[in-house]
């Protein structure tokens, strides 16, 4: 079980893969999945700090703002990250909605073999954004009468 919370800047993670990581050129992994309760997707990306050469576990790190806002249980499929090159509108896998970046400055991270299968209890908010409106001519006003 992997214990992440979107409040940290870095969180760190360790897992067992099912399959063994067989490239040395590897630093990232991308951990795609979705909540458990409303099936809702999610991918992130995850930074490798381990020496999974000399020890079996992975140990990665993963920033607490590339993390989804809900709080919950999470299926994550883990995958080798591949760095790629940027994204090409019609030619990416991800998601509009799943991007965190503006469009021109991300860089593409694909899947490569997968890792593992692992369940995640993610620590994030479930607090709807309330839009506050400061000027004066987007206050509305009622009256409400007896009678």
């Amino acid at each position: 079980m992997l214990q992440l919370n979107q409040s940290q800047t870095t969180n760190t993670v360790a897992f067992y893969p099912d399959t063994p990581i067989t490239s040395s050129a590897i630093v990232s992994l991308v951990f795609s999945g979705s909540q458990d309760y409303d099936r809702n997707p999610t991918r992130f990306i995850g930074d490798i700090i381990s020496n999974y050469t000399t020890t079996p576990w992975v140990i990665s790190e993963i920033s607490g703002s590339s993390l989804p806002n809900a709080s919950g249980f999470y299926t994550l499929h883990i995958y080798e990250g591949i760095d790629d090159s940027p994204y090409i509108w019609n030619l990416t896998d991800v998601a509009w909605n799943l991007l965190n970046e503006t469009w021109d400055n991300a860089n593409y991270v694909r899947a490569g073999e997968y890792l593992a299968t692992e369940r995640a209890f993610n620590s994030g908010s479930d607090v709807t954004p309330i839009t506050q409106y400061v000027s004066p001519n987007e206050n509305g006003a009622y009256t409400t009468y007896l009678g």
